[in-house]
């Protein structure tokens, strides 16, 4: 048989996520369930209708942490009821990664 090598090709690891995530977009507000989280991004399940390369805000409970954090972000892909949202790029804090990074990351 055949044998296929499925190597990861993401450039940024996600890690499963399992998690109340609340949206923000302009006055609304909705509910929301994490599914994966990365460095750069996550993938979220809601019953809302937002429009791919809409800004969005999240805001979750860290995995591993009490802290809650919010980004901003752009809604990259929707199939169906799942949305993945890339962070917005912000400005480096001297370090060579970014706060939202370290955010994210610990």
């Amino acid at each position: 048989m055949l044998k296929r090598n499925h190597k990861n090709r993401r450039r940024h690891p996600r890690q499963l996520l399992n998690t109340s995530v609340q949206v923000f977009s302009g006055s609304s507000q909705v509910n929301a369930l994490g599914i994966n989280l990365s460095d750069v991004g996550m993938c979220l399940f809601t019953l809302a209708d937002l429009p791919v390369g809409g800004q969005i805000e999240v805001e979750f409970v860290r995995p591993r942490s009490k802290e809650t954090v919010r980004l901003g972000g752009t809604i990259r892909h929707r199939a169906l009821y799942l949305y993945g949202i890339e962070f917005a790029a912000e400005p480096e804090d001297g370090s060579g990664r970014s706060a939202q990074v370290d955010a994210v990351s610990r």
